[in-house]
């Protein structure tokens, strides 16, 4: 594959949050709402936008849930941890020149206030978070802008993320996309493109952006 720009995903990519998220989420929806979901209920809010979650669920005060949830995430920040080899990874791409870049569905304060990911973000030179402004993934808008911000070609950049709405934001982009599909479970079953480029473990990147 040989490129020249790797723009990654956060959550379920770089960290692993999908506990915290889900857990969070159930702890606001009994809290605010009196209302009982099973994780397999909440797993479609991992990887998109929180107000676009909320708004799915049929919430009505967005601000005030979307406040609540991030206070609730915190009982569970001793859950999230970043992925094994993920900095490694990083430390090489980065030796090898690689440009390095973050694509995600969080917002810039999400970012910020994370200690976790705030070990790796020295390594990135660009970091595209959620806004308004921009359509949300699976749509491509954050990823071009990352790429017009690096002025990079979509041929010379692939971006590794963990879900649906990663691939077409890729797709969209004209952009290569590798699956990341490390954690606890097989992430090929959440795609109907069975051929897709993944990796089982972060080090296997390197064989795809810089031929091993």
């Amino acid at each position: 594959m040989l490129k020249k720009c790797v723009l990654f995903d956060v959550d379920g990519t770089l960290v692993d949050t999908e506990e915290a998220t889900i857990e969070a989420l159930k702890l606001t929806m009994k809290k605010l709402y009196n209302k009982e979901y099973s994780n397999e209920e909440l797993r479609f809010a991992f990887g998109i936008p929180g107000k676009h979650t909320l708004h799915r669920l049929g919430i009505e005060n967005i601000d005030y849930a979307l406040k609540v949830w991030g206070e609730q995430i915190l009982k569970f920040s001793d859950k999230a941890k970043l992925y094994p080899q993920v900095e490694e990874v990083l430390c090489i791409l980065k030796d090898k020149k690689i440009k390095l870049g973050i694509v995600t569905s969080r917002y810039d304060y999400e970012v910020k206030e994370d200690i976790i990911l705030n070990k790796v973000l020295h390594y990135f030179d660009v970091i595209v978070t959620y806004n308004e402004s921009l359509k949300p993934k699976p749509y491509p808008d954050q990823l071009l802008k990352a790429l017009k911000e690096f002025k990079i070609d979509p041929d010379d950049a692939v971006y590794v993320g963990d879900t649906p709405y990663d691939y077409g934001c890729a797709k969209g982009g004209n952009v290569d996309f590798i699956l990341a599909n490390w954690g606890n479970v097989d992430r090929r079953d959440n795609f109907d493109d069975k051929n897709i480029k993944m990796c089982n473990k972060p080090l296997d990147l390197l064989d795809y952006i810089i031929g091993g």
